[in-house]
């Protein structure tokens, strides 16, 4: 099950809003490939605590960061 975002309840601007909307999305890419935090977080070059706290929306990565989580989910992060 997908979680949802709602930006206005989180007062959040619209590059935060992005930037939510794709953890989201590759938390649910790894969820669906049944791929644990910890498989990912070691694909992605960082730790299991840091994918658990991005996951939560507690830490917002950097792209370099975002670009890794999805390379380890072999999806490729397009700008445009």
């Amino acid at each position: 099950m997908s979680r949802t975002f709602n930006a206005g309840e989180w007062g959040v601007s619209k590059q935060e809003r992005k930037a939510i909307e794709l953890i989201i999305e590759l938390e649910t890419a790894r969820k669906q490939l049944n791929l644990t935090q910890k498989e990912v977080a070691e694909r992605a070059e960082i730790t299991q605590g840091q994918l658990s706290r991005i996951e939560n929306l507690e830490s917002i990565p950097s792209l370099e960061t975002i670009n890794n989580i999805a390379e380890a989910l072999d999806k490729k992060l397009t700008l445009v």
